[in-house]
């Protein structure tokens, strides 16, 4: 009779048998940051994948509610966003202009002021990113197809 014939066929072989504790041990040693940096290019390996393999990117939303979609979501975002960026930036000087001689006051004003300039950046960057994005991914070889595009 062999050895192999002898054992039990329901236990594993002892070259297998301590496989997941040395996998355990191994992903020990193995630095956290190391392992989410791996993860993360891992990530970014697959989903720009098939990105790159395309010519123009958004083909497949042309004629669809998605294209309908993007367009509905840039002119709410400049026909709502734009206006109301004015609304609270006229507010805010008027209070700055009403506070008078109080520090606290002021300090509010200027806030909401400030507060009114950055959302007006976000507004502004919303519009214009999808085409700083185009340009730029026009000089590594994709772009985004003309149906996509929101202005």
């Amino acid at each position: 009779m062999s050895i192999n014939s002898s054992r039990n066929s329901s236990e594993p072989s002892s070259e297998y048998s301590d496989l997941p504790t040395k996998f355990r041990e191994a992903c020990r040693r193995v630095a956290p940051a190391a392992t989410s940096l791996a993860v993360w290019l891992t990530f970014i390996a697959l989903a720009s994948g098939s990105v790159a393999a395309q010519s123009s990117v958004g083909d497949v939303y042309c004629g669809t509610g998605v294209e309908t979609g993007i367009g509905i979501v840039f002119g709410a975002v400049a026909g709502l966003g734009l206006p109301a960026t004015g609304f609270y930036v006229g507010r805010a000087g008027l209070s700055y202009m009403r506070a008078g001689g109080n520090p606290e006051k002021k300090n509010q004003a200027k806030e909401q002021l400030v507060m009114s300039g950055i959302g007006f950046g976000i507004i502004v960057l919303a519009l214009i990113s999808p085409e700083l994005i185009d340009k730029i991914g026009s000089q590594m070889g994709f772009g985004f197809s003309d149906c996509v595009k929101p202005f």
